[in-house]
């Protein structure tokens, strides 16, 4: 193959990959109960370590700890980089009053930002060939994301996202008519990491825009 049309069909494939990425109609809040999001101007708050797959722990938390670094400024500490706390090395999503009142004597703090991400199904590759009506194989992440105000023993924002790749057959931007070229049956597929990426920034971007920021 000529080296001009490799380099046009590696670089369609990244084109389409970031496409593909970008999408946002695969990520779906389930938590419609919180209409208001949080009053980052007051408190200090605690991010807690997050319960995540290891493999991808290092990027969601690069993610959460910009996030609230932005919005919180000098009034943001993480659990791993804070010391004198008493509290257990996990803490469950929707705590009682009696949770919330041992983390606010284990802490000191204000608020205390709780989240927790998990594979559903990691079924797909990123790459699909052949593909059709009958295929079948899907990848789905979800993240879920709970605020705590610990003065007040309460759950102050709480929601979860759900990221989902099914291997479904599509018409390729390439296809006219019914083709078995291989350029006409190649499928790309989110990753359950890149799933559970997006999820959480859903969560992060509804979190803002319900917010008062600074």
């Amino acid at each position: 193959m000529h080296k001009k049309t490799i380099y046009f069909f590696i670089k369609t494939v990244i084109i389409l990959v970031v496409f593909i990425s970008c999408k946002s109609n695969t990520y779906i809040l389930t938590n419609n109960n919180y209409k208001t999001g949080v009053d980052f101007t007051k408190g200090r708050w605690l991010l807690n370590q997050l319960d995540c797959p290891g493999t991808n722990i290092e990027k969601l938390n690069e993610e959460a700890i910009v996030f609230f670094k932005k919005n919180l400024n000098d009034r943001y500490y993480y659990r791993e980089n804070t010391s004198g706390l008493l509290i257990p090395y996990q803490i469950p999503l929707n705590p009682s009053k009696q949770k919330l009142k041992e983390l606010k004597i284990g802490t000191g703090f204000d608020f205390f930002i709780n989240i927790s991400s998990k594979k559903n199904k990691d079924e797909l590759s990123t790459l699909g060939l052949y593909e059709d009506e009958n295929s079948r194989g899907k990848n789905q992440s979800e993240v879920s994301l709970e605020i705590y105000n610990l003065n007040l023993q309460e759950i102050i924002y709480s929601q979860r996202a759900i990221g989902t790749e099914s291997a479904t057959k599509e018409k390729s931007v390439w296809e006219t008519k019914k083709s078995n070229k291989l350029i006409d049956n190649i499928s790309f597929h989110r990753s359950s990491n890149k799933l559970m990426m997006g999820s959480l920034k859903k969560i992060l971007k509804d979190l803002e825009k319900k917010s008062i920021t600074n």
